[in-house]
């Protein structure tokens, strides 16, 4: 009979020889990319010159410049509206989208349930409840054929968001929304760039609401914007944008809305110039290594790329995984298998699950304890995976094929993750 401290020392034994025969980097074997992939953000020259103008100009914030309305111009002609207002962050711009509706309590806002909770707290901000509506499977978007379904006489927007840069059905979107004459916001904090049928998101809807969050497709760290063809929204005495410093007119105003400030300084207006001029060559990269890894990944069974679009821009890269043909290895472990091999990947909110779970969404009005999306919970939990595509995917064809390789690797040691 072996002694107790032989045995141990026979268990260390084999670990050690479990460890140095492992090809998976997460059972200890050599990773396939050690490197980081491109730097986000970029810092040009340009940029870093802007800032420093900004600097030594003294006007930092608070009232509008030469430079911010600039650029509230450029942002508006560029998108094909009226007005751009910029603020601090993407979800004051979805308050402020809800607040110039007049959506206010006991009211009920469309949202999509597939999507990062700042979308389904915006309404509850204003005191109305979200009424959560899942995902087309195609691509992860509000599905339009449910959005009918979850209208009532309270309802009083709706709020679609262009998940990870994927395009919602806006045709069909805008058809229920003009049939039963409710304003729609798009919430294209993760779509920059991204178009419908040539039409840049954010100009379809009656409000297009971006982010310019550290990660985002532009970004000054924080920040944020309204697009709009609404002068009430634009207006800054009466608008939500700034406080209400002409009190007489805003209590004369058919909002009466006193409003806060969101506004945005003059520094992040420096750092967003230049990026708005490069967004379109930068979403062409992006276009191009998503086509290059859709077409690798048909070679793999068991891994999908969603359905993309030539016209869209990328904030996330995101496939379907099947773990039916990963030896029904759950989508956390492979996921973890996929990071040890250095590819990068999102820290998700599908990791809590969808939204509608949080203690945020509560209501005397309305029970959210039975809530119950099926493709939304099959996204989250079994389904997605998805990577910082910001960045990832501006990087060239070897960084692309690690990915591939890190995958196909995973795939051809799954005995090691048992």
């Amino acid at each position: 009979m072996l002694s107790l401290d032989l045995f141990i020392r026979l268990q260390r034994l084999l670990s050690t020889w479990r460890t140095n025969m492992a090809k998976l980097a997460a059972k200890g074997g050599t990773p396939v990319r050690s490197e980081p992939f491109t730097n986000w953000p970029i810092v040009t020259d340009e940029i870093v010159e802007a800032v420093s103008d900004v600097a030594r100009s003294g006007v930092w914030g608070h009232r509008a410049t030469e430079r911010s309305e600039r650029f509230s111009r450029d942002l508006a002609q560029y998108f094909g509206v009226e007005y751009a207002i910029v603020t601090t962050n993407g979800s004051t711009a979805l308050e402020l989208a809800l607040r110039n509706l007049g959506v206010t309590f006991g009211d009920e806002v469309v949202t999509p349930a597939c999507t990062w909770c700042a979308t389904n707290i915006a309404p509850v901000i204003v005191g109305a409840d979200p009424v959560f509506v899942d995902a087309d499977p195609s691509n992860y978007c509000i599905d339009p054929d449910k959005i009918e379904e979850a209208i009532n006489s309270r309802t009083k927007a709706i709020i679609v968001v262009h998940i990870g840069g994927y395009v919602c059905d806006m045709d069909r979107i805008m058809e229920i929304a003009d049939k039963h004459g409710l304003p729609v916001i798009e919430d294209c904090a993760q779509a920059h760039g991204s178009r419908y049928k040539g039409k840049l998101v954010g100009s379809i809807g009656a409000y297009g609401c971006f982010s310019f969050q550290r990660s985002k497709l532009m970004t000054a760290g924080e920040g944020g914007m309204v697009l709009t063809s609404d002068k009430y929204i634009s207006d800054p005495p009466y608008g939500t944008h700034r406080p209400g410093w002409q009190m007489d007119k805003i209590l004369s105003t058919r909002k009466r809305n006193l409003g806060w400030n969101y506004r945005m300084t003059e520094f992040q207006v420096a750092v967003l110039e230049s990026q708005l001029r490069d967004l379109e060559q930068l979403r062409l990269k992006r276009v191009e290594n998503a086509e290059y890894l859709k077409q690798k990944l048909i070679d793999i069974e068991g891994v999908e790329a969603l359905e993309q679009s030539l016209e869209q821009n990328y904030y996330s890269y995101l496939f379907r995984y099947d773990s039916r043909y990963f030896q029904d290895i759950p989508k956390h472990t492979f996921k973890e298998a996929l990071a040890a091999e250095g590819i990068t990947l999102f820290a998700s909110p599908s990791d809590q699950g969808p939204a509608y779970r949080s203690s945020y969404f509560f209501s005397p009005r309305k029970d959210y304890s039975d809530i119950y999306c099926p493709i939304t919970e099959r996204i989250f939990e079994e389904e997605s995976v998805g990577m910082p595509a910001t960045w990832m995917l501006l990087g060239e064809k070897k960084d692309m094929n690690d990915i591939i390789d890190a995958i196909t690797k995973i795939k051809e040691n799954l005995g090691e993750l048992k």
